[in-house]
């Protein structure tokens, strides 16, 4: 197996520090699996066990198709928002083509 290196030269410190993360997990899902870790860095961050952005669950079908009723029915896009837990570019999303 290579070991591949990346040139940290005109990297932002947050782009370094995040592609160090993700080093840092892909050698621990290894771990996990068997395989052995690329040669970790003593001074390497851990893994990051909470994600700042929650897993999203697609919508169903007919979660969608309530959506672009409740829409044009003249059903406010906040209200869409709350009723169904998503962001209103969500909404927008699947009911942009309504108007």
């Amino acid at each position: 197996m290579r070991n591949h290196s990346v040139d940290a030269g005109g990297l932002k410190p947050n782009t370094w520090q995040r592609l160090e993360r993700l080093s840092s997990a892909w050698n621990q899902a290894k771990l996990v699996l068997g395989d052995q870790p690329d040669g970790a860095a003593d001074d390497e961050p851990g893994v990051v066990v909470n994600p700042r952005r929650r897993a999203r669950t697609p919508l169903t079908e007919s979660q969608v198709d309530a959506i672009r009723t409740a829409r044009a029915n003249g059903e406010s896009v906040v209200s869409i928002c709350q009723r169904f837990n998503v962001h209103r570019m969500t909404v927008w999303t699947h009911t942009r083509d309504l108007f």
